[in-house]
């Protein structure tokens, strides 16, 4: 079945769900009847208070939702380039929807239960569901936090609880993520879904790789051995990233001045590709810090690592480093190989 075959079955099942609550509704009520069921009455209604107003509001409520978020689709596809983002302005609808109308359910159950509670029976049944859901009701402090700091929203690629991803869906208990990375090469998707409870946005931390702009820094390691003409590795090692990141790097550089939060960053932040030296146990250790699209991160790392490799095997003064063991005989070990040999020689004659 296809997506949009998908989503219109959806629609109509939550259409039938709430048409069939309402048939059932009158049913009950005694205004609609069926032969072969008993007669209904509004005292037998009147006792089911108040589900019998809170159930029907909340299925409608759903299908209306399903119903319109194709609707909210065509009509700002024209507007908004990207599909993620319309769907995220929709979810920002649903929010208020949803809290408009559990405040109503609220208002019914308050109204339909304050004479048969009491003060203390309300108070003490709160303070067991408060108990009873703590879980949940951090999952949603961390959604309140998460919409009103506008941390990330549909599309935004993130990583939260050690797990990074392509965020698909934000509901107020979880977030859910088309993953990336992890075990794979470069920022590859994995396939798999990753539910992450909203909870963990108050406990710990939240990277936004996409939240101002679409880049980020990334840093590419290069071994060369002591041996080696360093300096002139630098030289090649720049000339790649000129090749593949330069012009891009100082094409939009002026894009993330205008998202620095102080122009001091200005100072600080790699705009053009840079290269630091380290001391290594067997190596000089080169790093070339650039930026490029997050979207391209392991594209552009790879396009890299295919021109230093290439300009390096193309020059004889560099080498790159690389573990390995040399084996060192000793004096005894060299005397006893020498005797072998003279033998051998010996024999020879």
């Amino acid at each position: 079945m296809q997506v949009a075959d998908w989503r219109k079955a959806r629609a109509l099942l939550w259409v039938g769900i709430t048409a069939i609550t309402l048939v059932l509704l009158f049913v009950l009520h005694g205004d609609l009847q069926i032969p072969g069921l008993p007669q209904g009455s509004p005292a037998f209604v009147a006792s089911l208070e108040p589900w019998v107003f809170i159930i029907p509001l909340l299925i409608a409520t759903k299908a209306l939702l399903v119903v319109l978020r194709p609707v909210f689709r065509a009509a700002l596809k024209t507007h908004v380039r990207y599909e993620a983002d319309i769907f995220a302005h929709f979810q920002l609808v649903s929010y208020v929807v949803w809290a408009t109308v559990i405040g109503l359910v609220f208002l019914v159950m308050i109204g339909g239960g304050a004479q048969q509670f009491g003060f203390l029976g309300t108070a003490f049944v709160s303070a067991a569901l408060i108990y009873v859901m703590q879980e949940p009701l951090l999952n949603l402090m961390g959604w309140i936090v998460l919409v009103s700091m506008g941390l990330y929203k549909l599309g935004d690629r993130i990583e939260m609880n050690n797990t990074r991803g392509y965020v698909v869906n934000i509901s107020p208990m979880n977030t859910t993520l088309r993953e990336f990375g992890g075990i794979l090469y470069g920022d590859t998707f994995t396939g798999r879904y990753v539910t992450i409870p909203n909870s963990q946005i108050v406990k710990g931390n939240v990277f936004n790789y996409t939240k101002d702009t679409p880049f980020v820094w990334d840093q590419l390691t290069v071994n060369v051995t002591y041996e080696s003409d360093v300096k002139l590795a630098e030289k090649l090692i720049f000339e790649a990233a000129e090749e593949v990141v330069g012009p891009m790097m100082r094409e939009n550089r002026v894009h993330l001045r205008a998202k620095y939060e102080f122009a001091d960053l200005a100072d600080y932040m790699a705009e053009e590709p840079k290269v630091g030296w380290a001391l290594g146990a067997s190596s000089i250790d080169m790093n070339l810090v650039y930026f490029c699209p997050v979207f391209a991160k392991g594209s552009y790392r790879t396009r890299l690592v295919k021109r230093v490799y290439e300009k390096f095997m193309a020059e004889p003064r560099v080498e790159f480093a690389y573990p390995h063991v040399q084996y060192v005989p000793s004096d005894a070990e060299r005397e006893k190989e020498a005797a072998r040999t003279k033998e051998r020689m010996a024999v020879a004659r």
